[in-house]
């Protein structure tokens, strides 16, 4: 993933081109593309080094300088990528890195006027004040990729509940909840909600071992910290509080670390804490929905546009969904594929602006508009 974005842009280059339009007369038009200057990239800690490579590598093969703000829970594997960058014979000056925390170093970054973009990772509430910084500067463009709540609407129809059920799991419980595109609502056709909240059930007896995170068996760590924990489990008590039924988890593991064990609630309405607000962690919410037409009401009344997904046989209400859905990125019967050259960003407060693909590189370039008078 990390050399294949560097390998995807650096091939993407020779792409980045203006075009001419024929006037007419005496005129000739074109245009080409400049980079913007110094980009300003802050990346969260839950994949740092992905994040980093994610937008480091469209910002320098548009031409562009970079200062990279890690987070302050995960700082070294940007210093190894500046370092493996230098080695690489990477002229001087061209990519930083600056550690520190983000109401101080991030701050500092996005409210500097010699910056000319900010592209920001990380939650909705700090994602809003990346933009106000760019207001009380230079007014520097600003891509944010933000906070999710992602849905994954199950039908009747869906053609295998097995596999269904264990992209369920997966899209929920990966990396211990702590993904911006987890799909924590599972919006289920009520037909089909039993069966499918039992499989589920069952599947996640055995799919997630805690443990130590150096362990070849372990395949759910700790969260990020302490604190972190506290709110997540936070989140279960107030969904408790606030009548959703526990079904498994809401408990840690009795290790050392800030474990959280694999969470299910049923029997969830959509205005709930749990199925408004994003967790990150290991905490799912199912929600019983009459249809289509309810589960597009219920997957879209949110803050969040970030992805979604639905199962079903029927290829007319699969595109129909498509269409309807209010996010950024949508799987059918599927769910968390990607490659580079995937266009990745949400709707809404999930952000503006796309990850990977070639929107991404050009929007570290400008546009300069020539005219000619060739009389």
């Amino acid at each position: 993933m990390y050399l294949g974005s560097s390998r995807y842009r650096s091939g993407l280059v020779s792409t980045i081109a203006g075009r001419s339009n024929p006037i007419g007369g005496s005129l000739l038009f074109y245009s080409q593309k400049e980079p913007v200057g110094v980009a300003g990239q802050i990346v969260p800690w839950n994949y740092p080094l992905m994040m980093a490579s994610w937008k480091v590598a469209p910002a320098l093969a548009a031409g562009n300088s970079v200062v990279l703000k890690p987070a302050e829970q995960s700082p070294l594997s940007a210093l190894l990528m500046a370092q493996l960058f230098v080695e690489a014979g990477g002229p001087p000056g061209v990519f930083n890195v600056v550690n520190g925390m983000g109401e101080t170093a991030g701050a500092a970054l996005a409210l500097h006027n010699d910056v000319a973009k900010i592209a920001f990772t990380g939650s909705t509430e700090i994602g809003k004040q990346m933009l106000i910084y760019a207001g009380q500067s230079n007014m520097k463009r600003v891509a944010l990729e933000c906070g999710g709540k992602t849905p994954q609407i199950f039908l009747a129809d869906m053609p295998d509940m097995d596999t269904a059920v264990t992209y369920a799991v997966n899209g929920i419980y990966g990396n211990m909840g702590e993904v911006c595109n987890a799909g924590s609502r599972l919006l289920i056709d009520r037909p089909i909600a039993k069966e499918f909240i039992a499989r589920f059930v069952e599947k996640s007896k055995s799919a997630y071992k805690a443990g130590d995170p150096l362990d070849p068996m372990t395949n759910l760590g700790p969260l990020v910290t302490a604190s972190h924990r506290a709110r997540v489990m936070n989140y279960i008590t107030r969904g408790k509080s606030e009548g959703a039924r526990l079904e498994f988890g809401g408990n840690s593991p009795d290790l050392p670390g800030a474990y959280v064990n694999p969470t299910l609630f049923t029997g969830v309405s959509n205005r709930m804490t749990i199925a408004q607000e994003e967790i990150f962690g290991p905490v799912a919410a199912t929600i019983e929905v009459d249809g289509i037409a309810e589960a597009l009401s219920v997957a879209n009344d949110s803050i969040y546009g970030l992805a979604a997904s639905v199962w079903t046989r029927d290829l007319s209400v699969a595109h129909k969904t498509v269409r309807d859905l209010e996010a950024g990125v949508i799987w059918v019967n599927c769910f968390d594929h990607g490659d580079m050259t995937q266009p990745f960003g949400g709707y809404k407060q999930s952000g503006q602006g796309r990850d990977k693909c070639l929107e991404s590189l050009l929007s570290y370039t400008q546009t300069k508009s020539a005219w000619i008078n060739l009389g």
